[in-house]
């Protein structure tokens, strides 16, 4: 859902500032007020090519930003493969700008981004139903969707559907590999041979590079670590003038002063813990000694084996797992390669099996479509009567496709707007305010929930008074599911709304801007009248701006 719209310097643009509510917004203002510059700063915002011409005369760089709220999983998912920070309250931050230079840049949550992928995420976010637009709804991937939201039993045929198509996938990518002719059958069994024997004679084992990498300084500085350890021994302990020696003597030096009276146990106390802790310390430091290998052979034996570990991980994997796992990998390769009459025989019985049980519960989903796909084209052809397009025809076409992880169905939503015409694809057929009409009818016939805000421009083109009332209902009705705007020039539309934005141009010092604004409910009713009557607003306009306001109520 939009919650808030910002546009600077596009075309009559100057700086408008919009805030929107949940339900039926109508967009409404005079012939060339400036009602389409709103919807292309979206679709800018959303994606659409960038043109220096719509930059704002006198200025360098136009901007349009926007802020939505989301519930769907899907944006959430989008914004998490490109690393973009979520925004931790539910809502994703567009904006786009463009230079006079032609230059563009597009950002979501503040981060850059290219286009197509503010496209991605607007496509999600936004969907528009205009005469000039490819709407999501026209594509046969969103129309099987909308038919299998219609299905309430339909998900767990379709997980399992897209589980075993993977087994039939990898199956058939076993079969392919092991099939191979004699010559490259024997180079590769030569090849896993050589590498198995390579990495079994290394005789690996997990974190001993690791282990190695720890040894290896000690080894290294092992005369060093023995020399520093019996000079420290002298000094802590050996030597006749050692801190031991040193340390107790002034301990006894301290009894005395306590025996004569003066309090000294404190340091007394003091002492004697020195004295423990310096004879720990050489015990420690005499340990370190007698652990201490400074035999070159030794070092040697590691230097190599930590070569030997580089170069098998280089060649067969990043970490000695990684290693161990290939070898793992291989020898089922080898074992494939050298026995792959048995093993295709029973990888081609395992297919054949799974290819069944894959056609099987593809047949399943395909009967539940064509069910439920009568039953939503009578209800898509109830609202398309109800939006006066009375002798409409809607039937959803099935076409059987190579079975995939969501079946063998394609199919297509097919219209056809007078009677003894011929069926076709909706994408073909429909157009303008009539398709409009069309895509407001399906979506009222669908489950299918999003957070898709719904755009209509002018969906009551070319109609009157009456069917604009029955368009503005079923607008608003949809507006229940969904945040729905609609760009009108019928006041019996823009009466259904929750929410009326007017567009209107005002000139200063010789300047023309195009400005906006939110009406109050007194306003949406002058505005309504106005629409009726023209800028002359009569008593009588104004009693039927209220009487079509009333009607959203009753």
């Amino acid at each position: 859902m939009l919650l808030n719209l910002s546009i600077k310097n596009y075309a009559l643009i100057e700086d408008l500032t919009l805030d929107f509510k949940n339900g039926f917004t109508a967009i409404t203002g005079e012939t060339g007020a400036g009602k389409s510059i709103l919807v292309k700063s979206i679709e800018l915002l959303t994606g659409a090519r960038a043109e220096v011409s719509a930059i704002r005369s006198g200025c360098s760089v136009c901007t349009i930003a926007a802020v939505f709220e989301f519930k769907d999983k899907k944006i959430s998912d989008f914004l998490d493969s490109f690393s973009i920070s979520d925004n931790g309250d539910g809502t994703v931050f567009l904006r786009r700008t463009v230079e006079n230079t032609g230059k563009s840049k597009a950002f979501i949550n503040d981060s850059p981004v290219n286009v197509s992928s503010l496209a991605a995420i607007g496509g999600l976010l936004i969907d528009f139903h205009s005469q000039d637009e490819k709407h999501s709804l026209l594509d046969t991937n969103t129309q099987l969707s909308i038919l299998d939201n219609e299905i309430p039993d339909i998900a767990p045929l379709l997980k399992k559907c897209a589980e075993i198509y993977e087994e039939v996938k990898e199956l058939k990518s076993k079969i392919e590999a092991i099939n191979l002719s004699d010559a490259e059958r024997e180079r590769k069994a030569d090849l896993y041979a050589f590498q198995l024997k390579e990495i079994e004679e290394a005789a690996i084992e997990q974190g001993e590079d690791e282990k190695l990498e720890n040894e290896l300084p000690k080894l290294k500085n092992a005369e060093k670590i023995a020399a520093l350890a019996e000079e420290t021994i002298a000094l802590l302990y050996s030597d006749e003038d050692s801190a031991l020696n040193r340390i107790l003597k002034a301990k006894k030096n301290i009894e005395t002063i306590n025996s004569f009276g003066a309090d000294a146990a404190e340091p007394l106390s003091l002492a004697e813990q020195a004295y423990y802790q310096t004879e720990e310390a050489f015990r420690d430091v005499n340990d370190i000694l007698s652990k201490t290998d400074q035999d070159p052979q030794k070092l040697n034996a590691a230097l190599e084996r930590a070569e030997l570990l580089k170069k098998l991980k280089k060649k067969y994997g990043a970490g000695i797992d990684a290693v161990l796992e290939y070898k793992n990998k291989i020898e089922a390769e080898l074992s494939n390669l050298n026995d792959y009459k048995s093993n295709s025989e029973k990888l081609e019985k395992e297919l054949k099996e799974k290819t069944e049980q894959l056609e099987e519960i593809c047949d399943k989903i395909s009967k539940k479509r064509k069910k439920a796909a009568v039953l939503f084209s009578q209800q898509a052809q109830n609202n398309l009567k109800e939006l006066e397009i009375k002798n409409a025809v809607f039937e959803i076409k099935f076409d059987r496709k190579e079975p995939s992880g969501n079946g063998f169905d394609s199919a297509e939503f097919m219209f056809c707007a007078n009677k003894g015409e011929k069926l076709l694809p909706l994408r073909s057929t429909a157009s303008g305010g009539e398709l409009s009409r069309v895509l407001l009818a399906i979506e009222l016939s669908s489950k299918l929930k999003n957070d898709q805000t719904t755009i209509f421009d002018e969906i009551d083109t070319g109609t009157g008074g009456k069917t604009g009332e029955k368009i503005g209902k079923k607008i608003a009705e949809l507006a229940q599911k969904k945040q729905v705007f609609s760009i009108t020039h019928l006041a019996q539309v823009a009466a259904f709304a929750a929410t009326h934005v007017k567009i209107y141009k005002e000139t200063e010092k010789s300047r023309t801007f195009t400005k906006a604004k939110t009406l109050s409910e007194s306003e949406h009713i002058e505005e309504i009248a106005r629409m009726i009557s023209g800028e002359n607003i009569t008593k009588a306009a104004i009693e039927h701006a209220k009487s079509l306001v009333r009607q959203q109520t009753l």
